[in-house]
C-alpha cells in the first residue's frame, strides 16, 4: 500500500487548503482556552509550533501533542456541521478512494480484528461503528460474520443516508449524545475520529457508555510517536487543524484509557506507510531532510525502506495506532 492509494495528492492537496481557509473563516476571533493535556490531563506544556493559526504544545508528562488554547466545543461543532473542508472529504475524496480503502484498509482491518478477538474469547454478538462514515467497515464485517447485530453512529447526513442504504441501523448523531444503546455492545470500533474530537477523555467515556461489561472498545488513530510525525512534525500533513488536533504518545494512549477504568489496554501501531509519506515529502521538498543523511540513506532504498517500515510496526514507532481496552466486569 502507498499514500497515493488512500490519499490521492491532487484531491488531498485541495482537501488542505479547504482546511486551512475554514480555519481561517470559521476560527476568526473565537474565544479560546488553554487546556490540559487531552490524554493524561496533566497542566503543563511546552509550546512546539503554529499551524493555520492554531498551536500545539506537547505535555512535559506524557508526551502527547495538542492544539492549545483550544476554541470552545460549539466553534468546532459549527466547523463540522457548515465547513467547505468538511464537505469536500465527504462528497468527493472520500469516495474517490472508498473501494481503494475497502481493499487496502477495512477488509484487512476486519480480518485482523476478528482473529485479535477471537483469541482475547469475546463473543461479538453486538458491534456498534462510531463515525461509521460509508459504512465500509460494517459492509465488511457482515460479510464475514452475518449474524452479528450492527449499528452504525454517523452524524453528517450524507454519510448516515449511505448507511441505511446498506442496510444498517442507524443514529445520527455524534456518540455523546447517543441514549439507548447503553451497555448495548460486545465491541465498540472507532477509526480515525479521535483526532479529531473537542475532549477526547470525555469521547471516550461516552463510547464506553455503549459496551458491555466485559466488552471491548478498539480505536485507530494517530500518535505522535510515528515516524513521519516526528520527522516531518510542523510540515506532517497528518497535523492539519482544524481537522487534526490531537496526537497522543504511547504512554499518552494508555493513561487515556486507564481514566476512562479499562483494564487489558493495549496500544499497537501495524501502521504501512510512515517510510512512503516521509519519502513522498522528500520529493516534493528535499530540503526537509537536509539535515538527515541516514533517514535520507534508508528512505530511498527500496530494500531497506521495507525492511524499516516492518521495524517501525513492531516496534510502536509508526503513527497509525491502534488502542484497545476492556471493560471491567461487575
Amino acid at each position: 500500500m502507498k499514500e497515493q492509494d488512500i490519499r490521492p495528492e491532487k484531491l488531498f492537496n485541495r482537501y488542505l487548503e479547504l482546511s486551512a481557509e475554514d480555519a481561517t473563516r470559521c476560527f476568526k476571533g473565537v474565544k479560546r482556552e488553554k487546556i490540559p493535556c487531552v490524554a493524561c490531563g496533566y497542566v503543563g506544556e511546552k509550546m512546539e509550533f503554529e499551524k493555520n493559526g492554531f498551536s500545539y504544545s506537547s505535555c512535559e508528562d506524557c508526551g502527547s501533542l495538542f492544539q492549545t488554547p483550544r476554541p470552545l466545543q460549539d466553534a468546532f461543532e459549527n466547523f463540522y456541521r457548515y465547513s467547505v473542508s468538511s464537505r469536500f472529504w465527504a462528497e468527493q475524496l472520500f469516495p474517490a478512494v472508498a473501494e481503494s480503502r475497502r481493499e487496502l484498509i477495512f477488509r484487512p482491518r476486519v480480518e485482523k480484528l476478528s482473529s485479535f478477538f477471537f483469541e482475547e474469547g469475546l463473543r461479538i454478538e453486538r458491534l456498534v461503528d462510531v463515525g461509521a462514515g460509508y459504512g465500509i467497515m460494517l459492509d465488511e464485517w457482515r460479510r464475514l460474520h452475518p449474524e452479528t447485530s450492527l449499528l452504525a453512529i454517523e452524524p453528517f447526513q450524507s454519510l448516515a443516508s449511505e448507511c441505511r442504504s446498506k442496510g444498517f441501523e442507524v443514529v445520527e448523531d455524534i456518540a455523546e449524545n447517543v441514549s439507548g444503546y447503553q451497555e448495548w455492545a460486545d465491541l465498540v470500533v472507532c477509526f480515525e475520529v479521535l483526532e479529531h474530537v473537542f475532549d477526547p477523555h470525555s469521547f471516550i467515556d461516552s463510547l464506553k457508555k455503549l459496551v458491555r461489561p466485559g466488552g471491548y472498545l478498539f480505536i485507530s488513530t494517530l500518535g505522535v510517536d510515528g515516524f513521519d510525525i516526528k520527522v516531518l512534525w510542523e510540515k506532517s500533513k497528518s497535523i492539519f487543524p482544524p481537522h487534526h488536533i490531537n496526537f497522543m504518545s504511547i504512554v499518552g494512549f494508555q493513561k487515556l484509557f486507564e481514566r476512562s477504568g479499562f483494564e487489558k489496554i493495549n496500544v499497537k501501531t501495524p501502521g504501512l506507510l510512515d517510510v512512503d509519506i516521509v519519502r513522498n515529502a522528500f520529493h516534493i521538498n528535499p530540503k526537509i531532510l537536509d539535515e538527515q543523511r541516514f533517514i535520507r540513506s534508508i528512505i530511498l532504498n527500496d530494500e531497506t525502506s521495507q525492511a524499516f517500515q516492518l521495524f517501525l510496526s513492531q516496534f510502536n514507532l509508526s503513527s497509525h495506532t491502534w488502542v484497545t481496552g476492556k471493560k471491567v466486569e461487575r
